[in-house]
């Protein structure tokens, strides 16, 4: 075994080229296949954990996925609005431990308002079980503070301290009369949060006192006098809710839909987020699909290097050959430069893909998992197993062929 190694080793030398292609071309199959496998896992975790630790989304009887859709990723049409009372009413469950309202339907520069209060920075919570940070500044103090995500803030090129104007809705009507100032910019989470502005619920319930009838209406009320002005909301889109115990989730969901004074829907994250994920199934077949053709071409690659090489190896063939080298010899020789090439190309792929995944996980707030699991270490078996298979086809036409032209006198 230890010549069959030392003259794969001398032969490959002769071809240093080829033999890096294939490794190349195997590296990169591995880190398609495995990456995207990684990917689409990874991107599942934080897409069901977009909203984590929130046991129930309440929102006007509309289906599951609009709630979802409109309270979680602002996308959707606008929900049917639910009464404050009903808020204060299902707050005060003896099940209820903390409870966030949400209002939206504003707009600064395209992006998404939400209103809310200072309970949304402290219960929120995404991934595996993160807290929104602030990468610069804080939440919210004055009533005219606001916080900014991530994106909005690097796109326009903001900063604490900045004054903004919200827009009205659809209206594009800007409330021109109302400074508000950014306090805080949270750190990325690859969630909506990234692309929000986020005011206080009495801020945002308060400048639309001059919003009457579809139009602006100017009142002379002073920013001043308007921030101490007792307003309570008087409807919202919705609410985020926690519970004491989990094992209250089926009877507090049944409280809210029976709730006598507003038909309400109380929607489980997880469960419908599941459910939603299954929509982009076919994307995900698409990006296995592409990461098997890759394969498929890096052994194929593989196989016409080698079938490149026939005709310089005949000659060292035919001497193994009528050295009295068997059938056994000749397909070691192409098995173990088969095997070579792919256990490089694995190994040089691995390494590519933890570097690259590493880089990821510094930069961006995206748990990968680094460790293979049972799957993962099957894909490289069978790319393993395939490649020797494969190497046997060449194997079988050098050996047939060896004897009868390895020798032969060239005119």
């Amino acid at each position: 075994m230890r010549e069959l190694l030392y003259l794969t080793y001398k032969s490959i030398l002769n071809r240093k080229l080829t033999f890096l292609l294939s490794v190349f071309s195997i590296a990169i199959s591995v880190v398609l296949l495995l990456g995207v496998d990684k990917a689409i896992k990874s991107s599942k975790s934080h897409f069901i954990n977009t909203i984590n630790e929130t046991d129930i989304v309440v929102g006007s009887s509309n289906g599951s996925l609009d709630i979802l859709l409109n309270l979680v990723f602002h996308l959707s049409d606008p929900l049917k609005e639910m009464s404050y009372k009903s808020f204060e009413d299902i707050k005060a469950f003896d099940e209820i431990e903390w409870a966030v309202p949400l209002s939206l339907g504003d707009k600064f520069h395209g992006f998404d308002v939400v209103s809310t209060n200072e309970e949304y920075f402290k219960y929120y919570r995404y991934s595996s079980s993160k807290f929104l940070e602030f990468e610069r500044g804080k939440g919210f103090e004055e009533f005219y503070d606001v916080v900014l995500g991530s994106k909005i803030a690097k796109k326009l090129k903001m900063k604490v301290g900045d004054i903004v104007h919200i827009s009205h809705g659809s209206h594009h009507h800007e409330h021109k009369n109302r400074d508000f100032k950014v306090v805080g910019i949270l750190n990325q989470t690859l969630t909506p949060n990234d692309e929000t502005l986020f005011m206080q619920l009495k801020a945002d319930e308060a400048i639309h006192l001059e919003w009457q009838s579809g139009h602006f209406v100017d009142m002379g009320i002073s920013s001043e006098k308007l921030s101490h002005m007792n307003i309570k909301p008087k409807h919202i889109s919705g609410m985020f809710l926690g519970l004491k115990s989990r094992e209250t989730i089926l009877s507090v969901e049944e409280k809210i839909e029976n709730y006598k004074d507003e038909n309400l829907k109380a929607v489980i994250p997880a469960k419908a987020l599941s459910k939603l994920y299954k929509l982009m199934k076919n994307m995900q077949d698409i990006l296995m699909l592409i990461s098997l053709a890759v394969f498929i071409t890096a052994i194929f690659t593989m196989l016409s290097s080698m079938y490149s090489t026939l005709n310089e190896r005949r000659r060292e063939m035919a001497i193994f050959r009528s050295l009295g080298a068997g059938v056994n010899v000749i397909f070691w020789l192409f098995a173990m430069e088969a095997l070579l090439i792919v256990i490089s190309g694995v190994i040089f792929g691995l390494i590519t893909l933890e570097i690259a995944l590493y880089v990821i996980s510094v930069n961006f707030p995206f748990e990968i998992m680094f460790i293979l699991d049972t799957y993962e270490l099957f894909m490289l078996l069978v790319i393993i197993g395939v490649a020797l298979i494969a190497s046997l086809f060449p194997a079988f036409s050098s050996y047939k062929s060896s004897l009868q032209d390895g020798l032969m006198v060239k005119m």
